[in-house]
């Protein structure tokens, strides 16, 4: 990546693109260009469906990607356009991580899917982690990171097919930490 400001050609197409495969990042990523974002990384199409836009609002920067007909989901990091994958965190827990400080109601029944509404949400949540909120959003990643790392381990464990009654339980411990870590103070 450069810093050199991208060639916006394409931007419509990706949306377009995204929005088949990602409707809701797709109509993030036109709200916060509409809101004034500045697009500091795009490019795209590359071999294997491969694209990325990079919105910077204020302090953050939000990723969008495709790769293989895929979404990536919406990343978001502190910072610059350099952000590294490592860096990158899921928008939907920091959304997460916002609603429970502020005590908005926020449906949490599985931690592979969150119920969020980056429409209504989203730029309320990423302007709270520019705000300085970084460390609450990284103990709920942290807590999800756990949860996925306990599901591999049974898929492993079991080949691949656990046992429901196992899976429940590590899906109800997942929440139960996820939600700790949303709600316990600094």
């Amino acid at each position: 990546m450069t810093d050199a400001d991208p060639d916006l050609a394409n931007l419509p197409r990706f949306l377009e693109h995204l929005e088949q495969r990602d409707a809701v990042a797709a109509r993030f990523a036109r709200q916060l260009i509409d809101a004034g974002g500045t697009v500091r990384v795009f490019w795209g199409p590359q071999q294997m469906d491969a694209w990325e836009l990079r919105v910077q609002r204020d302090q953050m920067i939000v990723r969008f990607g495709v790769e293989r007909g895929y979404s990536d989901g919406v990343m978001i990091a502190r910072g610059g356009t350099h952000a590294s994958w490592n860096d990158l965190r899921p928008m939907r827990l920091a959304l997460l991580a916002w609603a429970r400080a502020n005590d908005i109601p926020f449906r949490l029944g599985d931690p592979e899917d969150l119920d969020i509404d980056l429409k209504s949400d989203g730029l309320a949540a990423l302007d709270w982690v520019g705000g300085g909120h970084d460390l609450e959003v990284e103990r709920v990643w942290r807590a999800w990171q756990e949860h996925c790392q306990q599901v591999d381990r049974l898929r492993g464990r079991t080949r691949g097919r656990p046992d429901e009654s196992d899976l429940a339980a590590v899906k109800a411990a997942g929440l139960a930490a996820i939600e700790a870590a949303a709600r316990s103070a600094p």
